[in-house]
């Protein structure tokens, strides 16, 4: 059952391939809203750092859809991701760029959704939290499949398959990571669960995981105050409201901007009592071709981070899942 999913995401990538061979793109958009925008930023990072072919940018779907970019059209790729199928501003923008006569690709869980009837092309993953399905079909993953894919076209390379083999691998490497660190993750929990904030610190490719960690799941699931800290920036203000009682959850990458976040955790050490830090240094990663382990460390610390929340969310005894605003009332 999961490899038919697998070959039906794979033939729906290959699709957005084929057609990007076939038309002149200069600018790719990525829009969307919440999480399914910072799933989103590994391909905007990725594409900006290794091909010269495009110029790309990430929106908001409500800011996009105001105030869209004057060079939205003919020659843009525009990538969005509506978890629902149905969040109206992302939708609202798909409709926006069928005007200007943009090509449109979307990731959704939600067959026959609106956005899947707003866009050129469909992108199917897969999120059950009761009865999860393997890290491959997940919207992560599949964005990384994506953005090799393009980036093949672009670069005139053939990375895919790699890739495409790699993210099989991933959820025996999360269940390793998982099961290792799990002990610290209880840890973590007990001590910090009743934190009146929780800061965290990324930068480069873990920014969104950073996000993810900071919005979705410490704030919008757990209801705990929380605000993401840009490594880099962490020293030009922020830092300044540190001090030996704040909690700090910070991320070590294996990337070009790992010194950024080494110095702000140097800092942290010195400064903070309450110092949590996750060190893809310390993962093991060998299975992964030399070139793509950087990124995909990243997808190995956002699987970490959310254990750490789930297990708060065990001592807090409020399961992530709830909501008091989202799908309750109109706003």
């Amino acid at each position: 059952m999961h490899e038919e999913k697998i070959a039906l995401v794979d033939s729906q990538i290959r699709a957005v391939q084929r057609a990007i061979s076939e038309r002149s793109i200069e600018n790719v958009y990525f829009v969307a809203c919440g999480g399914s925008l910072a799933t989103l930023y590994p391909s905007k990072y990725i594409i900006e750092r290794e091909t010269a072919a495009v110029n790309t940018n990430t929106y908001t779907a409500a800011e996009f859809f105001n105030d869209p970019p004057m060079r939205l059209g003919e020659k843009s790729l525009v990538i969005l991701n509506s978890q629902s199928g149905g969040t109206a501003e992302t939708v609202a923008a798909a409709h926006l760029c069928a005007e200007r006569g943009a090509m449109t690709a979307a990731f959704t869980t939600a067959p026959d959704s609106a956005i899947e009837k707003a866009v050129d092309f469909i992108m199917y993953y897969y999120d059950n939290p009761a009865d999860p399905y393997p890290a491959v079909l997940t919207i992560f993953p599949e964005v990384y499949k994506l953005t090799y894919a393009l980036l093949d076209v672009w670069n005139h390379t053939s990375r895919l398959p790699e890739v495409n083999e790699a993210m099989l691998r991933l959820q025996s490497t999360f269940d390793e990571a998982c099961t290792a660190y799990l002990p610290a993750a209880r840890t973590f929990a007990s001590r910090y669960a009743h934190e009146p904030i929780i800061y965290t610190t990324a930068a480069g490719l873990n920014s969104c995981v950073g996000y993810v960690l900071t919005n979705c799941l410490l704030m919008e699931s757990l209801w705990m105050h929380s605000s993401p800290l840009h490594a880099g920036e962490f020293f030009h203000g922020a830092f300044e409201a540190v001090d030996d009682t704040t909690a700090v959850f910070a991320l070590l990458g294996l990337g070009n901007t790992r010194p950024l976040e080494e110095r702000a955790v140097k800092f942290l050490q010195r400064k903070t009592k309450k110092l949590t830090v996750l060190d893809a240094a310390a993962l093991d990663l060998s299975a992964y071709p030399e070139w793509l382990r950087a990124n995909t460390a990243a997808l190995v610390l956002n699987r970490l981070a959310a254990m750490y929340c789930d297990e708060m969310s065990y001592v807090l005894g409020h399961p992530i899942s709830s909501r008091r605003y989202m799908g309750v009332e109109k706003y």
